[in-house]
């Protein structure tokens, strides 16, 4: 029962080497926008936009031989100084033109026997760390990551030790204000003023929740927590009056939820030159807000630079003297963001894409695409955001109207949207000799005959998902279908009475993985009709596998399940992105021994396929094979992109339909999906950092004994040569329609849990589906 993704007991970890005045004033004016720089109105004519310099890093920074976290701060000098665990700090007093480094051997006698989890950087350059040491064992040398310690290293290099009571309520993060203060974080929320002199430390307040980012003004401490945006009064001592303006904006723009992973961050802040003025960046842009006040001003649009890239992950953030801006990734990359009010706020040659959804991937590839080409504006739209109060029908009704009106975008991305009521309107291009033209990216050729309607290719998919059946080696050589696999797991529950057999324990579970490949062949397009035949064999095999697997547990069992599973997902629909519906998923919980077999999607190499391959090869009852639902040899498309009727006789449009397709695009390790350019799919033989210790998981459960963890090594050449016999073997998209995998399955559970009979169901969907069909 312990599912260790739905439960949030998975530990990922890379095994590295090395190591306004007061808040009450709640009606605070902003400051004239004369004091800030900002990028116009948005609109054609308006002038002033920042542009993006790429800041030199040091080059052993640039080149270091493993994933290191990154720090920079701003000294009281004014150089700049910019440090890993690797390499030491450099500090620069021309903004990055030149570095110069700064010794700091502390640092490599820490990391010779210590793992460094954290480093603090004090505006006089001195530094605060957080480090756990080394112990000899009989395995060889480990550290101990839950015993903590802690030290502070002044300017000239000198350590002190501190001390620190409980090693339960162990120090989480260091935080240094603007006056050179240090202040800690516990896991446990308290924040604590830490003598730099003695051995005391004065706790200030507690928060809920985990800190995220922070940032300082004379005045006020601004804490990103993952539930809350908290602001205290250093110089009043105590927690300010809530910055709802600050608070709503942050939940609404970047969630409740906000860090990315241990090492960067959804959104930083950091103070401006004005009195209580501070800057918050995230992937929509840079604001300016005065403490307390009752804006939030655009200064800055993130789609138009790395803001907008979502593989580009913040480390930091700094504002400078004339409203500049320097931004660390953690790629890493330094960015130096400086404003041109003579140029045009929005460039003057401009193309749209129009996604239902947000796609991760071609937010990617936009964002790439406008670096390149700062002369060229693309209007990505999204028609359901997270703050959008319209249905996914709103949307759609808005952009077919626009669709019909010849004011629509150049290219839709076809996930959610109707590409057959769109081709048949003769909305979408033809893209067979636009593809055939791409000699420079060759596609996977398998998969684009796939995606033909009679001939015609009216969209290319940017990426796609293979669908993998996991389990016993034995099992698995009689499993070819639907049928099939219910027989298997029929048989599987007879031979144990208890446990998970394919590791579904809901009606939700169960519809949404086994619909991936099976949806596709309800629907007659034709006919305009579904397939009744199709669609009642599908309820009955998954009324068999659903009844079999719930055999195996209690009615408080499955109850609690449900409960978690309902807190866990809050669902809306669920969908392919659920834990549930992923081949490794499912492989891990058979490695635990916690179900027998398992089907779900493969869309990427590390810890994903890797980690099945892995498996493979340790266990010789352990296997993988291609799974095939009511759809033969089918996969899923990820992003299918179509170009609008007429604007293919845009040059830039077809630019940027190109560049989805290039090697520049589809080599980014995303896991979306695998990548529909041949060369690049090749390149996934090779691991990209073959100089790190593998990859690996832990799994912990309710109990000390209860531990699983394993080393994931990068697939072999024969396992990536199954891989990719399996990718040239496809041949068929798993078409979906959103809609009608709605009604099969509200109606669908009823048939599950046996108050309705396949039969029932598939009339009651049929006569719900048949007005929308014929539209």
């Amino acid at each position: 029962m312990q599912r260790w993704t739905a439960c949030l007991l998975v530990v990922v970890i890379a095994l590295l080497s090395g190591c306004a005045k007061g808040g009450d004033e709640t009606e605070q004016s902003e400051a004239p926008s004369s004091l800030a720089a900002s990028e116009g109105n948005g609109e054609k004519g308006s002038m002033g936009r920042y542009l993006e310099h790429e800041i030199t890093l040091p080059e052993a920074m640039l080149h270091s031989e493993y994933t290191q976290r990154h720090y920079m701060q701003r000294l009281d000098s004014g150089e700049l100084a910019v440090m890993d665990t690797a390499n030491g700090m450099y500090l620069s007093k021309d903004q990055g033109a030149t570095w110069e480094p700064k010794e700091t051997p502390w640092l490599e006698t820490y990391c010779s026997n210590a793992y460094i989890s954290m480093i603090a950087l004090s505006p006089d350059g001195g530094a605060a760390v957080i480090y756990s040491s080394f112990e000899e064992t009989e395995s060889g040398d480990i550290y101990d990551a839950y015993v903590p310690q802690y030290c502070y290293v002044d300017a000239d290099g000198n350590v002190k030790e501190f001390t620190w009571e409980s090693k339960e309520n162990y120090i989480y993060q260091f935080w240094f204000g603007k006056d050179g203060r240090l202040y800690a974080y516990t896991i446990q929320g308290e924040v604590y003023e830490m003598d730099l002199e003695g051995e005391t430390h004065k706790e200030l307040f507690q928060m809920e929740g985990l800190s995220e980012y922070v940032c300082f003004t004379k005045q006020y401490m601004v804490i990103f927590g993952t539930r809350d945006v908290v602001v205290y009064d250093i110089q009043g001592g105590m927690l300010a009056k809530e910055d709802k303006i600050l608070q709503d904006f942050v939940k609404d723009n970047v969630g409740s939820n906000k860090n990315v992973d241990a090492n960067s961050y959804r959104v930083v802040a950091a103070e401006g030159e004005q009195e209580n003025v501070i800057y918050v960046a995230y992937s929509g842009g840079v604001y300016r807000h005065v403490i307390g006040g009752a804006a939030m001003e655009q200064v800055m649009d993130g789609t138009m630079n790395s803001l907008g890239n979502p593989m580009m992950l913040l480390e930091g953030f700094l504002v400078l003297p004339d409203n500049e801006f320097i931004i660390f990734y953690q790629e890493p990359k330094l960015c130096h963001y400086i404003f041109d009010p003579d140029i045009p706020s929005v460039p003057e040659e401009e193309i749209s894409i129009y996604s239902l959804e947000e796609n991760y991937t071609i937010r990617q590839a936009v964002s790439l695409f406008q670096r390149e080409h700062p002369e060229v504006y693309i209007r990505y739209e999204v028609g359901l955001t997270k703050d959008t109060a319209l249905t996914a029908e709103d949307a759609l009704k808005n952009l077919n109207t626009r669709l019909m009106s010849g004011s629509g975008p150049s290219l839709l991305v076809l996930d959610k949207l109707p590409a057959d009521s769109y081709q048949e309107k003769g909305m979408l291009t033809d893209l067979s000799g636009i593809v055939y033209d791409m000699k420079e990216n060759k596609l996977f050729s398998n998969l684009l005959d796939a995606c033909r309607d009679e001939g015609k290719l009216f969209y290319v998919p940017v990426r796609f998902q293979l669908p993998l059946l996991v389990g016993d080696k034995e099992e698995l050589a009689h499993i070819k279908d639907l049928s099939s696999l219910a027989d298997a797991v029929e048989k599987l529950r007879k031979e144990n009475e208890k446990g998970g057999i394919i590791g579904l324990l809901t009606e939700e579970e169960v519809l949404r993985t086994l619909l991936m490949t099976s949806s596709g062949a309800w629907i007659d397009k034709k006919n305009k009709a579904l397939n009744e035949e199709k669609l009642t064999d599908f309820l009955v095999q998954a009324r068999r596998i659903y009844q079999a697997e719930i055999a195996g547990y209690s009615k408080e069992e499955l109850e609690d399940y449900q409960e978690n599973y309902q807190e866990q997902w809050n669902t809306g629909p669920a969908s392919e992105e659920m834990p549930y519906a992923v081949a490794s998923t499912h492989a891990v919980d058979i490695a635990r021994e916690a179900q027998k077999v398992g089907v779900g999607l493969s869309y990427g190499m590390n810890c994903e396929f890797n980690l099945i391959s892995t498996l493979a090869n340790q266990k010789e009852d352990f296997d993988y094979q291609l799974w095939q639902g009511q759809v033969e040899k089918g996969f899923l498309p990820v992003g299918m992109v179509g170009i609008c009727e007429g604007a293919e006789k845009n040059p830039l449009v077809l630019e940027f339909f190109h560049f989805l397709y290039s090697e520049t695009v589809q080599d980014l390790d995303m896991l979306t999906g695998f990548p529909v350019n041949e060369t690049s799919f090749a390149s996934l033989k090779e691991n990209p950092r073959p100089e790190e210790e593998a990859a690996g998981i832990v799994l912990v459960g309710d109990s000390a004994e209860d531990i699983f963890s394993l080393e994931v090594q990068w697939s072999s050449e024969k396992d990536f040569a199954r891989l990719l016999g399996y990718v040239k073997e496809i041949t068929n998209v798993c078409e979906r329609d959103r809609r009608i995998e709605e009604l099969v399955c509200e109606i669908g559970a009823k048939v599950l849990h046996g108050s309705e009979e396949p039969e029932e169901a598939v009339a009651e969907i049929v006569k719900k589906a048949s007005i929308y069909l014929a539209e």
